[in-house]
């Protein structure tokens, strides 16, 4: 495989990590395909990419946040597993997974070159760490579209490896590359293999930053929290500097940057009338952006709590709600995937699991998302009829159409 510049680094990195061991030559699928070459720089993504990630980031979190408890995402993870996803994809589930992405009006062009631009651009900060990878896992045997492997070494520099999901060394094989790409904070996602999974589909992020003006420790103290359930005592970290505040009629907020001044933190605290989650129901990629654009430097005290948490959900429901609900049934086309181009594949789950710990000196989070694609039981035909509820039926001369029974079948225990 050659790939040039970033891409050469980038799947490098992504091979030696497949499995924490040297990979059976036979199992690497990308030995035969040659991707695409990657500059060391690229453009900024296209504005209407840009706008399709912001907008699908705050409905992605509407739709998970309906539990109680803390509630972690990352937007950036689940959209770049379903773009690698949305390569299989065809007819009616091409189409809705780009409605559940906000790209109705983009190609796969567009999402495809968006991405790779994406990762590139957020692939070589020296002031701190982020990294990206992706991999494709695969049933060892199956027949898949060599063409899917193609786009997706193309633009999401994903290494692909088969196994034999039988083995229960299969799912530890896949939990040591997830655990490699996030230094060690999310340790497992995978528990066991379904017999009908075919693919994980995986992405990860890592990030480690410093801020940009850290909190001095001795200045941390107890303090208290007011949960939804009660009061509780935590550790609070407090700087009283010149800092860049942000406000709108429903909060009032602090944009704490990251050493190079390139990511920042934004908290934000709902005016009193309003709970955090109602904040975030009500914000919109338009209303956030022009909520950062409020930002004044104003000398202020900034008192900000010391945590650490990680979260774990199914983003099957969530992606439904966002209009994707046929690409994790029988009626889904993955067939862009599959050598033969047959229809019987669906997504059986994505999986999002993330970590962040915030303390005086900075950040580190973590995120995976993965894609689990399964096979049906028999080949889905191209169009399916269930008589689960009262019909009319007969029998019926063909020749001349005229019925010899008729009937209405209200009731088949009746």
């Amino acid at each position: 495989m050659k790939i040039k510049a970033l891409a050469v680094l980038l799947a490098i990195s992504l091979l030696a990590g497949l499995s924490g061991c040297a990979a059976e030559a036979d199992s690497n699928l990308m030995k035969d395909v040659e991707a695409a070459g990657w500059p060391t720089a690229a453009d900024q993504p296209d504005a209407d990419y840009t706008q399709s990630m912001q907008a699908f980031a705050w409905k992605l979190m509407q739709e998970t946040m309906g539990d109680d408890g803390n509630v972690l995402i990352s937007p950036s993870s689940v959209y770049l597993a379903l773009a690698m996803t949305l390569n299989g994809a065809d007819t009616d589930t091409l189409t809705a997974m780009k409605s559940a992405l906000m790209a109705q009006g983009l190609t796969d062009d567009q999402i495809n070159q968006g991405s790779r631009n994406w990762i590139i651009n957020n692939s070589h900060y020296e002031d701190f760490d982020l990294k990206i990878a992706n991999s494709i896992w695969i049933r060892e045997g199956y027949p898949v579209a060599p063409a899917f492997l193609q786009v997706n070494a193309d633009f999401f520099a994903a290494a692909a490896r088969q196994l034999d999901f039988s083995q229960p060394s299969a799912a530890d094989t896949i939990n040591g590359w997830i655990n490699d790409k996030t230094e060690g904070k999310i340790e497992e996602v995978i528990d066991e293999i379904d017999p009908s999974t075919v693919m994980f589909l995986i992405n990860a992020i890592y990030f480690l930053a410093d801020w940009q003006d850290p909190f001095d420790g001795q200045e941390t103290r107890d303090n208290a929290f007011q949960t939804p359930d009660g009061q509780v005592i935590t550790k609070f970290m407090n700087r009283l500097a010149d800092w860049q505040f942000v406000e709108n009629d429903s909060a009032s907020g602090v944009i704490l940057p990251y050493k190079g001044g390139r990511f920042a933190m934004v908290a934000l605290l709902p005016d009193d009338a309003m709970s955090a989650r109602d904040l975030a129901g009500g914000m919109t990629a338009e209303s956030f952006t022009a909520l950062l654009a409020s930002s004044s430097t104003q000398n202020g005290l900034v008192s900000l709590p010391k945590f650490e948490t990680e979260y774990e959900n199914s983003l099957k429901d969530a992606l439904t709600a966002l209009g994707m609900g046929v690409a994790f049934g029988g009626g889904a086309d993955l067939s862009r995937m599959t050598a033969s181009g047959d229809k019987g594949l669906f997504i059986g789950d994505v999986i999002h699991k993330t970590f962040i710990r915030v303390d005086e000196e900075g950040t580190e989070a973590a995120a995976v998302t993965v894609v689990e694609i399964l096979e049906s039981a028999m080949p889905m035909p191209d169009q399916s009829l269930v008589f689960d509820r009262p019909f009319v039926y007969g029998i019926v001369d063909l020749e001349t159409g005229v019925p010899l029974f008729l009937g209405i079948l209200d009731d088949p225990t009746a």
